[in-house]
């Protein structure tokens, strides 16, 4: 149901907090199923008052014309619903290869692609990502043998173990 009574524009009017209100929104408002919503951050502290970021990314890669139409949304909804007192600054943009990996989808996207994972147990690790699936990745390490070369062995690593990931980025 749209127009006034929608319990989505309910649900939205009644949010106090911006971050909350702009996931809601585009949730509800990306315009593709590939697409799909990584973080919002709305900024505090002097540093980054007022600055918001909305980062999108997609199955298939994401294109700076896409980004724009959400900006372009997302600014429009902002205005409408006036959820910042103050100016603010809005940056719709792909979480590029620095960002971290922080959801399935991303890890899925990922499959062959070299990471570099630090785990909530067991030394850090890197190595190429062979599978996605159940919340668990499959990932090609290159282990040091005494005295002999490195030997490619495979590791299953649960995405609960995972505290932080990241894609390697080569340029051979």
């Amino acid at each position: 149901m749209r127009g006034p009574e929608s319990p989505l524009l309910h649900f939205l009017m009644n949010l106090t907090n911006p971050a909350e209100a702009i996931t809601q929104f585009l949730s509800e408002n990306l315009d593709s199923p590939n697409h799909f919503l990584v973080k919002v951050t709305v900024g505090v502290g002097k540093v980054r008052e007022g600055k918001v970021l909305v980062l999108i990314d997609s199955d298939l890669g994401i294109t700076i014309e896409e980004c724009a139409i959400y900006s372009r949304k997302l600014g429009q909804f902002l205005e409408e619903k006036d959820l910042f007192e103050q100016a603010y600054t809005l940056e719709v943009a792909s979480p590029g290869l620095d960002f971290p990996i922080s959801s399935d989808r991303q890890f899925a996207k990922n499959v062959g692609r070299k990471l570099s994972i630090e785990r909530k147990e067991g030394a850090p690790v890197e190595g190429k990502v062979l599978s996605f699936k159940d919340k668990n990745l499959e990932l090609e390490v290159e282990v040091k043998q005494k005295g002999k070369k490195t030997k490619s062995e495979v590791v299953q690593i649960p995405t609960e173990n995972i505290v932080k990931a990241k894609v390697i980025v080569s340029f051979k």
